[in-house]
Order: structure tokens, then C-alpha cells, then sequence
């Protein structure tokens, strides 16, 4: 079979000539081509349209009417066996669309003839863009009435700009030789190239040619491409949220689902009727949006007749309603519009202004985003490169079946581990935690979930669950309880869907992708209640040296005190080594069975320790490639990230690690000053560990136990990844013991850069650096002052508070960044009004621009005091009170630098005279 698929542009220069339409089709039948774009067809009324339809007999075609003398476009099949899926008129006569499946692969098609007023193609340019985010593979052919080679007006940047946006490519620059030439010519000897074919990058160009040809003075452009890169798949269903807000099929629900519980009697039990309800309710939203989009395409198909008619009576030498032609213009604009916001919302697009349009910059975030879950291709173990779809899924199954595979493990050696665990939980929290579950623990677990993610199988959403729980709730309740009694959750709950993203790296190497599980809603109701629960017990049975998950502690604890003890040890000249350990698919090689011995061995009840195995042991898993769904496989190792419990299941995993190298002699950590004596040894964060050593040995040591642990637990110690610096005295050594790699540049903890001096610029200069490209993706939005202010307060701000917390905001750093801000705010332009005023409050005459300085200022003091008015829970807390009332540092602002109070923009001095001495 030819894996090729080819497309041919012509400018017809009209068609309406019987003898003239005659000898186009048959010239058309001998190019060859698969698809064809017409323009100028100069289709009159419908009796055009079904004349023409009926004379080209090798395909389906499709024609859009226009003026007699101008306008008018076709796209046109060369096989019958292409599968026409959707069709779409963007402009009347000027722009006209399909939607096909051939050959296995799926295509949006987009005929042009664009109007020879620049503004006018720039409308066209608009009208494209929505049309354009797809997951089919795109090609865009016609008569664009300029020479993009030359330039010379505002249209041709937005046609470029298109193309850039979407991942499309001149597919005439791309074939061997460059088809360059000038596409039309007239008799004064003037010769432009203005017909073009964009396909999207995916498509691989083979070869191409201009056909000149004798009715117009057009010539043709044939273009033949590869098969696709990769195909996408029908993935599976899931619910579109916004039928939640129509009262219509709300009340249709609330009669559908009172009917389904006389099928209880079909049934053995709860589980089994609550998957089969899903069945049916699934079924019935299906049923209910076809009739909807049905609906929905009569009404389109309705306007458009209306304006072909419109249209019919100008040709027909009568007169246009110029009026009522706008009017029905600007119903099928509103529509088109709608679907376009629609999209926007359902790709998490964030702020959108009600009279934004679809711009550049939002397409191209959401195609960067849908191109960081694109796989175009899987290398296998022996090295090769497989593309096919059911070969990447073949592969990728294979490869994480091998990863969530049972490992063998050293049950003595784990015994020896759990020896160390000394902490146990209450019985009073134990029985709390097995007490039976209720109905509001399960409407609060709801109530807190993310709304806008992505649901597991069975396609529901929690969003769907919030509507309805007036009906809903007792019935998963019930069935909530009768999973925990029985040990098996039901058919669609066990399952859940591999998504990948892409992390960095080789794209074709399948570790460089983050595995990340889609789970049923009800599963996640269940994991949440139970994750709820045993958060409550965290604090009880882990160290204080691990914060993640632990209500009440910290990842800043964990920043805090790298940041102190390395200001410390260069400060009194003390020899200090900080190893980031980093270890090999963390949460995928949890080994359950050691999971559920540290459980046991920390005090948890058999009855809760059996529900975590109700919700982990015979799961199953599909992967998704690009949407093709892989066959079910058993996870029988691994924590789903995903899943509420993974999280905390994992802390309590790695529990026995931290417990042993605190336990050993022979590690030596550092002494932190005004504890009394305490030695820091560690400091962790779900998997991430860093080691605070004082000696070469104790690294030997610690990484001898952790070979321990790995025999134990599974856990692999990620070597190429782990690394080593050196501070205070052993700033500048070289030799590193225990065969870790050493850190040559900044050490990266936790997101956080630590160098020995100057820490607080390098992390604060890549903040920034993310805030300027930040802005110039929010630049291209066509947004208000209200607008911009309402960005920089989501999205810019938050992205500056991660490190505002651990280093201030350097002096040198603090115009450049108000600099950026007032940029954006006036678009680059003049400044009209002083920066002073735009940052008050509306309410006295300015815009609400945030001050960011000050509330970087605000946000890192009000942190410091903070956690200096609390007892000392975390060691960090030691060391923040020995500078805060050591007075020779009562200048110093919290940077390894020490940047001087006369440079700062709040009284730190003050600050430290507040503090209390220790």
C-alpha cells in the first residue's frame, strides 16, 4: 500500500463554464493527488454546488459559494475511501474545511482564497487560528494573494505567525529541490509565488512540483508527504464539564439515574451494579451531547444556508441584505468564538478577559503543552527506534510492566531496619483511624479535590459527582463501605491510565518520561478519606527530619536549614559536605510488602493496613501513547502518582532509611549551635535526602546503608544523579569519597541553588529570568489594565514566592524587576502614569499594581518571625535564633553574601532587635 499521501492547489480562475469545468475535472483526474484545494470556482448558488458535486465522480467534494466573478472554493477527495468526519465553513466562500480519516490517520484539511486587502487577510489569519489546534495532522493549501517571500504588509507577519504557532511548515521550501518559483504570472511580466501548502511538521515532505497548466494563469502545486510521524488515537471517553451547566440535561439526569436502581436486582451485589450504573450513565451523556452537536450543527448549517441564499440573490442579479448578511455573519462568528472559549477552558488555559480572542500566545502554550505528551517514537532494549502506534505501545507496556514488577527482596535485612523504628502510633489515633467511614469525611474528601483534572476510565469527573451528590452520595458511600468490607474495589476502579509527560532528555528513551496515573474519581474519594485519616497520624510516627506530607512542617525547614549551615560552617571556618541523594524511579520501586511490615511495625491497625491493600494490591494499569490505549497489567510494586496516598505511603517507606542513619555511630552529622547538642545528620523530602557530614567517612557510611536499605526495600540510590559539595574549610576540595560525583557549580536542593557565598542573585536572576519569559508569552494577549494586573498577580507572583521564602529579594535585582512589570503593564510604551500612583489601591485612584519588592520584603520577614514565635520543632529553628540574636549579626540578611542593612529596603536591624535572644 503507497504509505504516501499527497495534495494539489489550484487557483481555477472559475468554473461555471460547462466546457471549461469539463476539462479542469478531467486534467484533475491525471494529476493523481489524494486531496485537492480549488479556489475561484465562482459557485453561484446550490444548483452549482450539486452540479459540480455530481460531475466529479472519483471522490467526495466539498464547495463553499461565492461571487460570480470571484470567491468561491472546493476541496476535493481523490478516493473513495476517505472517511469524511466533519466539514466547516470558516468564510464564506474565501476559507472552507474538512475533518477526514484516511488511511488510518486523521486530517483537518483547510481550502483559502484569501481576499486581496491586507486587513481583510488578517481577518482571515483570525479566523483560522481556533480551527488550528488539533490533534489531527493539519495541511492549509490555496491562494493566499501574497508573496510571503516579499513581505510588504501586516498580513504576511500574521500568516507567519500562524505557521510558527501551530508547527506548520511551507511545504514547498521543504521538498528537494525548493519549489521557490513563482506560482502566478500576468501578461505585463509580473511574477509572485502566492500559492501555497502548509502541513504540519509531523507530515515528513517527500517531493514536489508546480504544474503549469493552460485555463489560468495560476500554476498548480502538488505536494506529496510521508506517512504521518505518529497517529493519535480515539484515547477514551470523558465528560465534557460544560453540559453540568445546562439545566436541560440536569433534569434529564435526575430522571435517568432515579430509574437505575431497579437494576439491583440483576445484580450480586453493590460493587457489581456501580459499574454497571457508570455503564449506563455514560451511555446516556453520550446520547445527550450527539443530540446536542446535532443540534448544534443544524443551527450552523442553518445560518450558513441563510447566507448562502444571500449570496444566491447578488449573483442572481438581485440585492444583498447587507444587514442581515452581517447579522448571520456575526451569529456563525459567535459561534465559532464559543467553541473556541470552550477550548480554552477545557486545555487550562488560566486567566482569560471576557472579550479576549483567541491569540498566538494562547495557542502556542497549549500546543507547547500537548507537545510534552506527544511520543513520536520509543527506543526498544536493543536500541532501536520503534514509531508505529501499536509498537510504541507494545513497547511502553513492556517497559513499565518491568518497572511495577515484585522485586526480590532481603527479609532479614529489613527486619534489621525496622528495629529501628521506636516511635508507635497512639491507640486512640488508631482507633480514630479505623472507625467506620462516613458521610460527610466522604463529601469533604470530594469538596477538596482539583477541579479541571483529567478522570480515570470511567470518564466521570469530579466536577460531575459535585453536581449531583444530592443523589450520588449515599450511593458511593455504600459503596465506598462495602470495598472496604469486601477487599476488592470495583471493575473500573482497580484500573487506572498511564499518562506520560515528558521530563528532558533523550524524548525516545522512556525513563526520561514521568508516569503519571489517571484514577476513577470514586477510587480517588476512597484514597483521599484514607489519606485524610493517616495524615493525621503522620506527625506521631515520622522524624521530624522528614517534612513532606506531616502537617504542620515545612519544604522551606528543609531550604532553611541548608541555607544556615552553610552560612554557618563559612562563617566559624568548619569542615561541611551536603550530598543530594537522588534515588532511581522512587515511587515506582516501593516494595508493598516492606511498605505494609513499616506500617505494622509502626503501630497502624490490621484494619487500616487492610484497606491501603483493598486499594494497591491487584490494581492494574493501561498505559496511554499519543492516545492508543495498551492492554491492562498488574502494578505489583510502586506508590501510583496520582493517587492521595502515594505521597504518604512513600514517607513511611523511606521512614527506616532516615531512622538507620540516624541511629548509626558511625555517621557524624553537624553540630547545630544553641540546640544543646544536637547533630544533624539528614534532612528529607518525600525521596529527596541531603546529607549534612563532617567527615569522609560518615558519607562511606551513609551510602553503605543506604546499599542496605535498597537491599531491603528496593530502593536504588540514583548515582549519576547524586553529588557531593563541599563548604566552610573544605571549600575548594576536589576528592570525593564514597564514588559520588562532585558538585562543581551551584548545588540544586529542592528546586533551591546553594553556593558558598552569593546564593541569594544566581536564584533570584532565574526567577526572574522565568518572569520576563512569562511576560512576553502574556504580551501577545490582547488584555486590560485589569487584566495585566489580575496576570501579575496569578501567575507572575506566585512564580517569585518558592524562593522569597529562603533569600530576599537582592538591591541589585530590585529595578530591573519593576522595570519588567511597569513594561508590561504599559506594552512597552510611554508611561502616562507615575508608577506610584499605578501601584495604590482603585479605590484611590490607581491601577492595584503589586509592589513586588515589597511584598517579596513582607513575605520573607513575616516568614522569619514566624517560625522564630513557634517552638523549635525542626533544627532550622536553632540555627534562626543564633543569628537572629547573635548582635554582631543583627545587619545580616538571610543571603550566604550578607548583604548590609543600608541596601535593604526593610529595617532588619529592627527586626533582629525584636528577636528573641537566645
Amino acid at each position: 500500500m503507497n504509505s504516501s499521501v499527497s495534495f494539489f492547489s489550484l487557483n481555477v480562475r472559475g468554473l461555471r463554464d460547462n466546457v471549461k469545468r469539463r476539462a479542469v475535472f478531467c486534467y484533475l483526474e491525471g494529476v493523481g493527488f489524494d486531496f485537492c484545494f480549488l479556489q475561484e470556482a465562482h459557485l453561484r448558488d446550490g444548483g452549482d454546488v450539486c452540479r459540480f458535486k455530481r460531475e466529479w465522480d472519483k471522490g467526495e467534494s466539498f464547495w463553499g459559494i461565492g461571487g460570480v466573478h470571484s470567491t468561491g472554493v472546493g476541496i476535493l477527495c481523490g478516493h473513495r475511501e476517505v472517511k469524511i468526519e466533519n466539514t466547516f465553513v470558516i468564510m464564506q466562500g474565501r476559507v472552507l474545511g474538512i475533518d477526514v480519516k484516511f488511511r488510518e490517520a486523521r486530517y483537518r484539511l483547510i481550502g483559502v482564497y484569501g481576499p486581496q486587502v491586507a486587513a481583510d487577510r488578517r481577518e482571515m489569519v483570525d479566523c483560522l487560528a481556533p480551527l488550528c489546534v488539533t490533534n489531527r495532522h493539519l495541511v492549509i493549501g490555496g491562494d493566499f494573494n501574497i508573496d510571503l517571500g516579499l513581505g510588504g504588509d501586516s498580513s504576511a507577519g500574521a500568516i507567519s505567525g500562524l505557521m510558527a504557532c501551530h508547527g506548520l511548515v511551507d511545504g514547498g521550501l521543504h521538498t528537494t529541490p525548493a519549489m521557490v518559483g513563482p506560482t502566478w504570472r500576468n501578461s505585463r511580466g509580473v511574477a509572485r509565488r502566492l500559492d501555497y501548502i502548509f502541513v504540519s511538521r509531523s507530515l515528513g515532505q517527500l517531493s514536489g512540483r508546480l504544474l503549469p497548466v493552460f485555463f489560468t494563469d495560476h500554476d498548480g502545486v502538488f505536494l506529496q508527504v510521508g506517512s504521518p510521524v505518529c497517529l493519535f488515537g480515539r484515547g477514551y471517553w470523558k465528560l465534557d464539564w460544560d453540559i453540568l451547566e445546562e439545566q436541560a440535561f440536569v433534569d434529564a439526569f435526575f430522571c435517568f439515574f432515579r430509574r437505575l436502581d431497579g437494576l439491583r436486582s440483576m445484580c450480586e451485589g453493590v460493587l457489581e451494579w456501580w459499574d454497571l450504573v457508570k455503564g449506563r450513565i455514560r451511555a446516556f451523556i453520550i446520547g445527550y451531547c450527539r443530540r446536542k452537536k446535532r443540534e448544534e450543527r443544524r443551527e450552523v448549517d442553518r445560518i450558513q444556508r441563510l447566507i448562502e441564499l444571500e449570496y444566491e440573490a447578488g449573483n442572481l442579479c438581485g440585492s444583498i441584505d447587507w444587514e442581515r448578511f452581517a447579522a448571520l455573519k456575526a451569529q456563525l462568528r459567535e459561534l465559532q468564538e464559543q467553541k473556541a472559549r470552550a477550548f480554552l477552558e477545557r486545555a487550562h488555559s488560566g486567566f482569560l478577559e471576557h472579550n479576549e480572542t483567541c491569540s498566538a500566545m494562547f495557542f502556542k502554550s497549549v500546543r507547547a503543552r500537548q507537545s510534552r505528551k506527544v511520543m513520536k517514537g520509543v527506543m526498544e532494549e536493543n536500541g532501536s527506534i520503534v514509531s508505529k502506534p501499536e509498537e510504541m505501545v507494545r513497547v511502553t507496556t513492556d517497559h513499565f510492566q518491568g518497572l511495577f514488577k515484585e522485586r526480590e527482596i532481603d527479609v532479614e535485612q529489613g527486619n534489621v531496619f525496622l528495629e529501628h523504628l521506636s516511635r508507635r502510633l497512639p491507640e486512640d489515633i488508631r482507633d480514630v483511624m479505623e472507625a467506620q467511614i462516613s458521610l460527610e469525611e466522604v463529601e469533604s474528601a470530594l469538596r477538596r479535590m482539583g477541579k479541571g483534572k483529567v478522570p480515570g476510565m470511567d470518564g466521570l469527573p469530579a466536577e460531575f459527582y459535585l453536581k449531583f451528590w444530592g443523589i450520588l452520595g449515599p450511593v458511593v458511600l455504600e459503596v465506598l463501605k462495602a470495598i472496604l468490607e469486601t477487599g476488592v474495589p470495583g471493575g473500573s476502579m482497580a484500573v487506572g491510565v498511564l499518562s506520560l509527560l515528558y521530563k528532558k532528555g533523550e524524548a525516545t528513551d522512556l525513563g526520561n518520561w514521568w508516569p503519571l496515573t489517571m484514577l476513577c474519581v470514586d477510587y480517588k474519594i476512597l484514597a483521599k478519606v484514607l489519606a485524610d485519616r493517616l495524615r493525621t497520624a503522620l506527625p506521631y510516627v515520622v522524624h521530624e527530619d522528614q517534612t513532606c506530607g506531616v502537617e504542620g512542617r515545612s519544604i522551606r525547614w528543609n531550604l532553611q536549614l541548608i541555607r544556615d549551615s552553610i552560612a554557618w560552617v563559612e562563617d566559624r571556618g568548619l569542615p561541611l559536605m551536603v550530598a543530594a541523594l537522588d534515588q532511581a524511579k522512587a515511587f515506582d520501586r516501593v516494595n508493598r510488602s516492606f511498605l505494609f511490615k513499616v506500617l505494622g511495625r509502626l503501630g497502624f491497625g490490621e484494619k487500616f493496613i487492610g484497606w491501603i491493600r483493598t486499594l494497591y494490591v491487584g490494581a492494574g494499569c493501561r498505559v496511554s501513547v499519543n492516545s492508543h490505549l495498551g492492554d491492562v497489567f498488574d502494578l505489583s510494586s510502586g506508590v501510583r502518582q496520582g493517587c492521595p496516598l502515594s505521597a504518604l505511603l512513600f514517607v513511611l517507606y523511606m521512614e527506616p532509611l532516615g531512622a538507620a542513619i540516624r541511629a548509626d555511630t558511625g555517621v557524624e552529622g553537624l553540630l547545630i549551635p544553641g540546640s544543646g547538642g544536637l547533630r544533624v545528620k539528614m534532612t528529607q523530602y518525600a525521596d529527596d535526602t541531603s546529607l549534612l557530614l563532617c567527615k569522609d567517612s560518615c558519607l562511606t557510611r551513609s551510602l553503605a546503608i543506604f546499599g542496605d536499605f535498597t537491599r531491603a526495600s528496593g530502593a536504588v540510590l540514583n548515582h549519576a544523579k547524586s553529588s557531593v559539595k563541599f563548604f566552610g574549610r573544605w571549600r575548594g576540595r576536589t576528592d570525593v569519597p564514597g564514588g559520588l560525583s562532585l558538585c562543581e557549580g551551584t548545588l540544586r536542593i529542592l528546586g533551591v541553588h546553594f553556593e558558598t557565598s552569593g546564593s541569594a542573585t544566581p536564584n533570584w536572576n532565574m526567577r526572574i529570568a522565568v518572569v520576563q519569559r512569562k511576560l512576553a508569552m502574556w504580551k501577545a494577549r490582547y488584555l486590560s489594565f485589569m487584566g495585566k494586573v489580575l496576570v501579575l498577580k496569578v501567575d507572575v507572583l506566585p512564580s517569585l514566592l518558592y524562593v522569597a521564602y529562603i533569600y530576599p529579594l537582592p538591591a541589585c535585582l530590585r529595578r530591573p524587576l519593576v522595570r519588567l512589570v511597569f513594561q508590561f503593564m504599559w506594552s512597552g510604551r510611554c508611561e502616562w502614569v507615575a508608577r506610584a500612583r499605578m501601584i495604590c489601591p482603585i479605590g484611590e485612584g490607581g491601577r492595584g499594581v503589586p509592589h513586588f519588592p515589597l511584598k517579596l520584603d513582607a513575605i520573607f520577614v513575616s516568614f522569619l518571625l514566624t517560625e522564630l514565635a513557634r517552638p523549635v520543632i525542626h533544627p532550622s529553628g536553632y540555627l534562626l535564633r543564633v543569628f537572629f540574636s547573635y548582635k554582631a549579626r543583627s545587619v545580616m540578611v538571610w543571603s550566604n553574601a550578607g548583604p548590609r542593612a543600608a541596601v535593604a529596603f526593610w529595617p532588619c536591624g529592627q527586626v533582629a532587635a525584636c528577636a528573641p535572644r537566645g
